[in-house]
């Protein structure tokens, strides 16, 4: 049995435990967990709630919450990750690139690869459920919709999307996104400080919308990049999807095992985002 509750601006069912029954309260409070992720009310890379508000809806104590979380997390449906939270983890195997954030735009700078941007689509929507779900809102709350395509050499490399909360950036909508980055009005127009995200790459072919946007055909390979970026709060503040041309990008990254890891002194890892022209 399950019961209506209004939690980070969503509506959950909390299930309605039996305290006296032959089934485990965490085992209860895990099949309850299994049922939201395979519904899709928790989508892939959703945040839970923090761990003592959650034990205090569900009327449990922490422990008993921690060995649902546990149990979930050995099979894979949820990752923890320290000091941020616990997540839903993504349906496909998920290898870290890096450990620093920076953008492509920040990449290509990087690289002293000159760049420039088109702005196909700057507008206020209304959030869905998915993006009610990252950011934490009520449905139809309003977002900022920003579709780019950035170019090298008068070539299309990235398509990209990004929805931002408006209420955490008022009048964004507003901003020259064609010369501005999205991370650099964010920190510094309004003095909101990006700390980390999640970010996932996966291989995939080019609808129609994505092979007009990089002037490549319908079923060419491209890579498809999904992020959630958090405030030093861990808020989430942005949502992106990322279309990369196949023939024309690569990811690469130093990765260290066992103790050649004392060689850079406790140092990230560093993404290279390399661009074959």
């Amino acid at each position: 049995m399950y019961s209506n509750v209004y939690i980070g601006m969503v509506t959950f069912m909390l299930p309605k435990i039996e305290r006296s029954g032959p089934i485990p309260i965490y085992q209860q409070i895990k099949d309850w967990m299994r049922h939201n992720i395979h519904e899709g009310t928790w989508p892939e890379h959703y945040q839970l709630q923090a761990e003592d508000e959650l034990a205090a809806e569900l009327n449990v104590n922490r422990g008993t919450l921690r060995n649902a979380i546990k149990s979930l997390t050995d099979e894979g449906l949820l990752i923890r990750i320290h000091g941020k939270g616990t997540f839903v983890a993504g349906k496909k195997v998920e290898q870290p690139l890096a450990e620093t954030l920076i953008t492509f735009s920040e990449g290509l700078i990087q690289q002293h690869i000159a760049y420039t941007t088109s702005v196909l689509r700057q507008e206020i929507i209304c959030a869905d459920e998915e993006m009610a779900a990252i950011f934490k809102v009520s449905v139809e709350e309003p977002l900022l919709c920003l579709q780019r395509v950035r170019y090298v050499e008068h070539k299309p490399i990235i398509f990209f999307t990004n929805y931002t909360p408006v209420k955490y950036f008022p009048q964004i909508e507003l901003k020259d996104f064609a010369h501005r980055r999205l991370f650099d009005v964010m920190e510094y127009d309004y003095r909101v400080k990006i700390s980390w995200a999640q970010r996932y790459f996966e291989a995939c072919v080019a609808d129609a919308q994505v092979a007009s946007a990089l002037d490549i055909s319908v079923g060419d390979p491209v890579m498809y990049g999904k992020q959630i970026t958090y405030s030093e709060s861990n808020i989430a503040i942005e949502a992106s999807d990322i279309w990369i041309r196949g023939d024309s990008f690569r990811l690469s990254a130093t990765v260290l095992r066992g103790d050649a890891l004392n060689l850079l002194n406790g140092a990230p890892e560093i993404m290279q985002s390399i661009i074959r022209i």
